[in-house]
């Protein structure tokens, strides 16, 4: 094996920041521009994608340009274990460069890396996790330059051990590896196509708002006709409760007793590894049908689940009885999206927890009607099938 290196992402090129943006502006030159899905969703950039056209001025097409052995990174995310996706430009991309959701690195020699051993080397865990360590925020979580410039990367200097890597790696168990893309990615469209739905980027029918539709909120960017909620503008908030477990005949009957143990599999609570009867079931207080359960307290906090049936939830359960129109299925995308926020708040405590008060206080996204908040919810139904 020849010499391998440990190298800072400073000393081997030039991070550069924000892109330019989505605009069309009279008097610019029309340009192909990369977005953030495009990173996201790929881990190669080609000049067979399909870009959006949009104008740029001509200091913009020079700074932002994509070269062959440029590396995009995605420096934001909704959670902290999605943010630095990257993908690699295999060749250079004239008339093209990359918006302002991205960051670029720029290798000073980029004859010395193999494109595809580049792809596979920022995306690896190890990678990954550093960026994890590194990301800052609480409803969107960034990272800075330095982030990026101070990471270290393990690597061979020979181009061709990297290029026998890059095929290795890229041939393994291929039938598997097929398989588990076709899931992440699926997983990956799911979970950005949540976050444009539920911060109404995008409208039930798919169609994207304008920017003059959007309005600056506690919670971000949100439609002028949407407003921020707490969790007690949805309905009413209850928390479970054990019934004595001295009595057996409060046990072992028609009412599922939910435990955080039995949430997580699906979106419904079908199995409970417990029932109460219709003596233990009052001292509990029994939901009905399409209530909203939240784990709040332990180290699962964030599961999130729907009744299908009457049902009771221990102390470690808070749940939403959705009142008048609002939709349940909506709420509960609304708050499993928001799950690590939810853990975050919970802090690091030996018994992590956020009682009724502070849940019920909890800010989330109300649509302007509960059409809307179902059309919503139907909508990531749909997808999440796919």
């Amino acid at each position: 094996m020849d010499k391998w290196v440990s190298k800072k992402l400073k000393e081997l090129g030039v991070m550069r920041g924000a892109g330019a943006d989505k605009l069309t502006q009279p008097g610019e030159k029309p340009i192909r521009l990369v977005n953030y899905m495009d990173v996201y969703t790929n881990h190669r950039i080609t000049s067979a994608m399909i870009f959006q056209e949009v104008t740029a001025t001509d200091r913009e097409i020079a700074q932002c340009d994509l070269k062959r052995g440029d590396v995009l990174f995605t420096p934001s995310s909704e959670t902290p274990d999605d943010i630095a996706n990257a993908a690699v430009v295999v060749k250079d991309l004239p008339g093209t460069i990359y918006s302002y959701h991205l960051t670029r690195f720029r290798p000073h020699n980029p004859d010395s890396f193999d494109t595809e051993f580049l792809g596979y080397l920022f995306n690896n865990p190890v990678v990954h996790r550093y960026f994890w360590r590194k990301a800052c925020g609480l409803t969107r979580f960034t990272l800075n330059r330095a982030d990026f410039n101070n990471l270290t990367i393990n690597y061979p200097k020979n181009k061709a051990e990297q290029a026998a890597i890059a095929r290795t790696v890229g041939s393994v168990d291929w039938a598997i590896v097929a398989v588990q893309e076709s899931i992440a990615r699926a997983e990956r469209l799911q979970k950005g196509l949540m976050q444009q739905l539920l911060t109404g980027r995008l409208k039930p029918d798919g169609s994207p708002r304008s920017p003059t539709e959007m309005q600056d909120t506690k919670l971000g960017l949100l439609p002028k006709t949407w407003s921020v909620a707490r969790i007690k503008d949805f309905g009413e908030v209850s928390t479970g409760k054990t019934p004595p477990t001295a009595i057996e005949a409060n046990f072992g009957g028609e009412f599922p007793f939910i435990t955080p143990g039995d949430m997580g599999a699906s979106k419904w609570i079908r199995q409970t590894e417990r029932s109460l009867s219709t003596l233990g079931a009052p001292l509990a207080g029994v939901l009905p049908a399409n209530a909203v359960c939240v784990v709040c307290i332990g180290a699962t906090i964030g599961k999130v689940g729907l009744t299908v049936i009457p049902s009771c939830t221990n102390q470690q359960i808070n749940s939403i009885v959705c009142a008048g129109s609002h939709s349940p299925e909506y709420l509960y995308y609304a708050t499993r999206h928001r799950a690590r926020h939810l853990q975050m708040l919970a802090g690091v405590n030996a018994t992590p927890q956020l009682n009724k008060t502070e849940f019920s206080k909890y800010r989330i996204p109300m649509p302007a009607t509960p059409e809307e908040e179902a059309a919503i919810g139907a909508r990531l139904a749909e997808a999440s099938r796919v």
